[in-house]
């Protein structure tokens, strides 16, 4: 007979099923997960033939290579655990509106900026995290910790100036560092008009969940980069239509919490 329990037990592992495989997508780890696979199959095979000497070789290196598959997928699994820690269990009980309003004021300043700058051909690579940390990948940048305003934005990339080359990096809701050297893309199908700031874009959105916005030194044209996709001709207001789509936020956009039509009805009463 199924017991309550056992429902239970089949709804979590489904759902770690889900993530895992959320993880491995997200990630692009699946040819290297395929390997893996093979490797396991092809020790398999070995242990049914009874190959004793290889099935002892191979047992000492199964040792090694748990290590290593730790070692290989240190930056995925670090994200995982940025991820979990970042979740908040508040937000089970408590309107999200506050932050959600804040996520949508940086969108509109980085829409103006990019607008600006694109009427000045000044050239820019902004990257907005969503649910990655882009710290293990990028190299160098200086910490700016600063509310997000467009005045600021324009200023770091003024030409010449000491953080221009580079990318800022927007994460909660602020700006936390400039002058960031990020990974080049090696997708052979980019076209040749395309330069390093968008090469670094779509290369920094192939690794991590993050929306990149671009405007372009030699056009002035905005593109914006997603999981090695990129977008390209926006003004002001496609641009911000366009992030928000991206980062699945909408201004009359209602989350249904649990619990929370009892609190806020506690709160009225109160």
């Amino acid at each position: 007979m199924l017991r309550v329990a056992d429902v239970i037990d089949i709804i979590l592992v489904a759902v770690m099923i889900y993530f895992v495989l959320k993880f491995i997508r997200d990630s692009h780890t699946v040819r290297l997960l395929k390997g893996v696979l093979i490797i396991i199959l092809v020790v398999q095979v070995i242990y049914l033939l009874n190959l004793h000497v290889t099935s002892y070789i191979l047992s000492k290196c199964a040792q090694i290579g748990v290590i290593a598959l730790v070692v290989i997928f240190q930056p995925e699994l670090r994200r995982v655990l940025d991820q979990i820690g970042k979740t908040r269990i508040s937000s089970w009980f408590v309107s999200e509106s506050g932050e959600k309003l804040k996520t949508l004021g940086v969108i509109d300043r980085v829409a103006e900026a990019a607008d600006d700058m694109s009427k000045t051909k000044t050239g820019a690579l902004i990257v907005l995290e969503h649910s990655s940390d882009v710290d293990s990948l990028i190299s160098g940048g200086v910490v700016i910790d600063a509310d997000v305003s467009s005045a600021l934005l324009k200023n770091i990339f003024v030409p010449n100036t000491p953080l221009h080359d580079g990318a800022v990096i927007i994460r909660d809701n602020r700006i936390a560092l400039a002058a960031c050297v990020l990974p080049l893309s090696h997708n052979p199908n980019i076209t040749s008009d395309l330069g390093t700031r968008h090469r670094a874009g779509l290369g920094i959105s192939e690794e991590a969940d993050v929306v990149v916005v671009i405007v372009s030194e030699e056009t002035g044209t905005i593109s914006v980069a997603h999981k090695g996709m990129l977008y390209r001709g926006f003004n002001e207001e496609s641009l911000r239509r366009k992030v928000r789509d991206l980062l699945g936020i909408e201004p009359d956009e209602k989350k249904p919490r649990p619990f929370r039509g009892i609190l806020d009805r506690k709160e009225r009463q109160s």
